[in-house]
């Protein structure tokens, strides 16, 4: 009598765990791979930041260490710049980094661990979504994983092997700082780790740790030297993002970012995550021998989550800002939910977030169906860029140059005349450069000649007093069926600029109020 198909499909799994977890995470990259030639969203802006970064290679750039604009660059001087071409390394990036989950899974608790390892982090919902884009998260978190993997690999070291566990454990973290200083949070937990389990302390090994540091060392100083060399921008913007100038007490700002976190990894992880924590005593209990292992990776687990659950709490934060505690998460949720016999919410959190996906799918493939989901907010900003691209370049026709004044606007037009550019000017409204395109396209008028100005603020804003005639000429407007400051979205205001005269003292066109700016 023959076993029922999902019982054959249990048994293939664990008489065969390798091949089981390459088989599963080639056929969903190269699926996603594939994905990525019909989807019909547009470059986001900070993918067209990226892309714009990729076409000067370098140390570092205004607001992300380089890494980002480098694994661009590969494809796109390989295939030419498309979006897929652009998006082309994340989904092998995210497979790779699935890989890594199970060899550390595996030699830490065993093929099963392995195998969940992988399987949950190739259908985190917000894996799914990062498989569609490029981001630094995608970069960030294959190096955060090459170094558990490290760690776990420079534990178990016979003598003799520890030196090359020590140069995979440097290159990790010289890579992952190139990618996102959120790798300042692994030294964290790796120090939290050798503090409370005596599994992390069989990591002390004198001439693999020199050697790590000095790998990982040689690696970050370029970019320590760039920053040093271009006023600190990169590190300055970090520090700007963390907004702590503003009210220092948000409690619905904690409440946003711990909510988000449901939709991140999905809802019945993250519960399990909270409990499991939330009971750590009898966890460890039920651990016995392998108790020294889950605090190894509940150190490089709390640590982000707790350190931006308090950025939320004084100023604000992301959804992914803690993405670093999840690779880590994924090992360590299948072994405490196979211990307590629970192994449903594992398959339940699979088949979940695999509906999820192919919804999110099917609407990047035909944005009709996002919209009739309800869900055109959250697409607007991936797509109709190319109709208005083209609309704002007719209007330019005969000035003397394009004038906007936001980043998003400003990456846009930028990639979309890739192949057939336009002049471009970044106008700064506030006396104070805060993007990339204010340093590379920072608005110099000259008084003999006109300009177009568009721009989202309905208005126009103060700050174009310098000019002596600024008159509405008409508006540039793709239908997104959503809204921004009210208005529908979207809408791009024309002026016609002429008389530049900043020395000239004239009354404001018109002030931006705090709640309507950005």
């Amino acid at each position: 009598m023959s076993l029922p198909l999902t019982d054959r499909f249990g048994a293939y799994l664990e008489d065969k765990p390798v091949t089981a977890t390459v088989i599963l995470v080639a056929m969903l990259t190269v699926l996603r791979l594939s994905l990525l030639l019909f989807y019909e969203s547009s470059l986001g802006p900070d993918e067209a930041q990226y892309w714009f970064w990729s076409q000067t290679l370098d140390w570092g750039y205004y607001s992300k260490p380089p890494m980002i604009a480098w694994v661009i660059a590969l494809p796109t001087r390989i295939f030419g710049d498309y979006e897929w071409s652009v998006r082309l390394l994340s989904p092998v990036l995210i497979g790779a980094t699935a890989l890594l989950l199970f060899v550390a899974g595996r030699r830490l608790y065993g093929d099963r661990a392995g195998l969940w390892a992988a399987g949950l982090w190739m259908t985190l919902p917000v894996v799914i979504f990062g498989a569609t884009i490029m981001s630094t998260d995608i970069p960030l978190l294959f190096f955060w994983s090459l170094g558990l993997l490290a760690l776990v690999g420079l534990a178990q070291a016979r003598p003799g092997a520890a030196l090359g566990w020590g140069a995979v454990l440097g290159l990790a973290i010289g890579f992952g700082f190139l990618s996102k200083y959120a790798m300042m949070y692994f030294p964290l937990g790796w120090g939290l780790a050798l503090l409370v389990s005596p599994y992390a302390r069989q990591t002390l090994k004198p001439g693999a740790i020199l050697l790590a540091l000095i790998i990982a060392g040689v690696i970050f100083a370029p970019n320590l030297v760039w920053n040093a060399q271009n006023g600190f921008q990169t590190l300055s913007h970090t520090a700007d993002n963390a907004n702590w100038g503003a009210e220092l007490l948000n409690p619905e700002e904690l409440g946003q970012f711990l909510g988000d976190q449901f939709g991140v990894v999905g809802p019945l992880l993250f519960l399990s995550l909270v409990l499991g924590v939330a009971t750590i005593r009898r966890r460890l209990g039920q651990a016995g021998a392998d108790a020294s292992k889950d605090l190894l990776l509940l150190s490089f687990i709390l640590p982000p989550l707790l350190i931006i659950s308090g950025q939320a709490l004084i100023s604000r934060a992301h959804a992914n800002w803690a993405m670093t505690a999840y690779p880590a998460a994924m090992i360590l949720l299948p072994i405490w939910l196979i211990r307590l016999k629970a192994p449903w919410v594992l398959w339940s959190s699979a088949v979940l977030h695999g509906a999820v996906g192919l919804v999110f799918t099917a609407a990047l493939l035909n944005f009709t169906l996002a919209d009739q989901l309800g869900q055109s907010n959250a697409v607007k900003r991936l797509r109709g860029w190319a109709e208005q691209t083209e609309q704002l370049r007719l209007a330019a026709a005969g000035y003397d140059g394009i004038v906007v004044d936001e980043r998003e606007i400003a990456a846009h037009l930028i990639w979309e005349t890739r192949n057939d550019p336009i002049p471009l000017l970044v106008f700064d409204l506030n006396d104070r450069k805060d993007n990339t395109y204010e340093h590379a396209f920072g608005f110099e008028g000259e008084p003999s000649k006109r300009y177009l100005i568009a721009t989202q603020h309905e208005g126009p804003p103060c700050r174009y007093n310098v000019f002596e005639t600024l008159d509405q000429k008409g508006e540039s407007f793709v239908d997104l069926r959503a809204k921004r400051r009210g208005k529908p979205e979207r809408l791009i205001i024309l002026y016609e600029a002429a008389g530049w005269q900043p020395t000239e003292t004239r009354p404001c066109w018109r002030t931006i109020s705090p709640d309507q700016d950005d």
